[in-house]
């Protein structure tokens, strides 16, 4: 076994030295290709004391189960088994199952983003009006609702959220108790009058910044370091969005094509068994034969077709929609930057009003009142500075966190495409290779062609 990894290891080695190679086979690959890091494929693994070698590793595997239509019409909906296997103090058993649907999902994704904000939630799948009910929509949805869980798991923060843990534990009536309370308190907030003004000015703000910051344009005052290291990640994401879009679209192109591959196959085949029912033998066994291995021929490529779909079509577009969450972290910066700007010109307008109303006769209640509001300000101001340096530097963490696994996802989601092609076209080379002694076994026509004799059957 030793001998045989070793043997895997130089191979692998080999096959990574190579892999410069690959993306120009894939096409627009080659061009995305550049964008992943020079840095290499991840950090070097620290080494491990004995002690901290005996200590029981971290577990919390999570897996999404058992998709279920539940009620009929349009209230009805699909509900999923969400189990996990912890052996966390934090939870209160250490394997337990809840059931969940879509909504519910969404509703611990938005509390997280309120909760860790600056942080790169993983995205989920996609809302869809037609076709939800669908087995291969509702498989596809349920790999990426686990593929969601299991990303928060792993991170340090996020898989720390009370929210997380609630959506993994909780029952229903504790959900609903939460949703409930969330819901008071933004209501409580929308009664001030100013939420939805605030909300809707922050974000047309944080849009505007993050154009003009993507276009090469800003703000004209200086820039802090921190200031300068996300204008080179927001003009990185948005350069990345371009490339991984044109490799999703040529990823469906191909899927595509090869999907019409596997039914022209089918036709072919079926032709020429219909073709080898009019002839003889030994022709209408060598047409039959032909006709039988197009068949077996288009089985695997529509096999194939579904392997690429879930483990390299869909992988692509899921990271278009991890770049949206890139953006939302870069938004929430941007969000606590501009508090922290409003705070600054808050107290500075308290302070020349107190400046104003300090010295004038028959003022000094006024006065201290304006003091006071200074001294207001100026706790406001240090809390939205000390919040907004929190998220700045958590998006700066985030981003190279970012990098990092992306090279590593990509390494090997191309890794698993080539070789997925190499077993594939191993399989079809098998077919082929299968129906050339049985065509060569087949005797000449006789000299005196014999006419209405039945055709074989059809192969099974």
């Amino acid at each position: 076994k030793l001998a045989r990894r070793a043997r895997w290891d130089r191979a692998a080695a080999g096959c990574f030295s190579s892999f410069s190679a690959v993306p120009r086979l894939l096409g627009p690959l080659a061009h995305f290709g550049g964008m992943i890091d020079s840095q290499g494929f991840g950090p070097p693994q620290p080494t491990v004391s004995l002690n901290a070698a005996a200590a029981p590793a971290r577990m919390l595997n999570i897996t999404v189960s058992d998709p279920k239509k539940e009620s009929e019409g349009i209230n009805s909906y699909i509900s999923y088994k969400v189990n996990t296997q912890t052996n966390l103090p934090d939870y209160n058993y250490g394997q337990f199952s809840v059931i969940r649907r879509y909504s519910d999902f969404l509703w611990a994704s938005e509390q997280l983003t309120k909760d860790v904000p600056g942080s790169i939630v993983p995205p989920l799948p996609e809302k869809a009006v037609v076709g939800r009910f669908s087995a291969e929509f509702v498989e596809s949805r349920r790999r990426l609702l686990e593929k969601f869980l299991n990303r928060v798991a792993v991170h340090e923060e996020l898989s720390e959220s009370k929210y997380f843990k609630l959506f993994l534990q909780a029952d229903d009536a504790g959900l609903a108790a939460a949703k409930a309370e969330q819901k008071v308190k933004h209501s409580a907030e929308k009664k001030t009058g100013l939420a939805s003004i605030s909300s809707w000015f922050d974000d047309t703000m944080n849009s505007i910044s993050i154009t003009m910051n993507a276009g090469g344009g800003g703000e004209t005052k200086d820039k802090s370091p921190a200031d300068e290291k996300i204008d080179e990640v927001v003009q990185y994401i948005t350069n990345l969005e371009v490339q991984m879009g044109n490799v999703a679209k040529h990823t469906t192109g191909l899927v595509k094509r090869n999907r019409e591959l596997a039914n022209g196959l089918f036709e072919f085949g079926l032709a020429f068994t219909l073709l080898g029912q009019t002839e003889t033998d030994p022709l209408a066994t060598a047409l039959t034969k032909l006709g039988h291995t197009a068949d077996q021929l288009s089985l695997l490529v529509t096999e194939e077709v579904s392997k690429e779909t879930a483990n390299f079509e869909e992988p692509m577009y899921d990271y278009i929609r991890v770049l949206n969450a890139v953006k939302n972290a870069l938004n929430a910066r941007a969000k606590h930057k501009h508090a922290l700007a409003v705070a600054c010109v808050d107290l500075d307008n308290k302070k020349n009003l107190a400046a104003k109303l300090a010295g004038m006769p028959g003022k000094e209640e006024r006065a201290a009142l304006a003091e006071h509001a200074v001294e207001k300000a100026q706790a406001d101001v240090a809390a939205a500075r000390d919040a907004f340096e929190r998220v700045s530097a958590r998006v700066i963490r985030e981003m190279e966190r970012f990098k990092r696994e992306k090279a590593n996802d990509m390494r090997r989601l191309v890794l698993d495409y080539t070789t997925m092609q190499i077993e594939h076209n191993k399989r079809i080379e098998q077919q082929w290779q299968q129906l050339l002694p049985e065509l060569e076994a087949i005797p000449d026509a006789p000299d005196e062609y014999v006419y209405g004799r039945a055709p074989p059957p059809l192969p099974p």
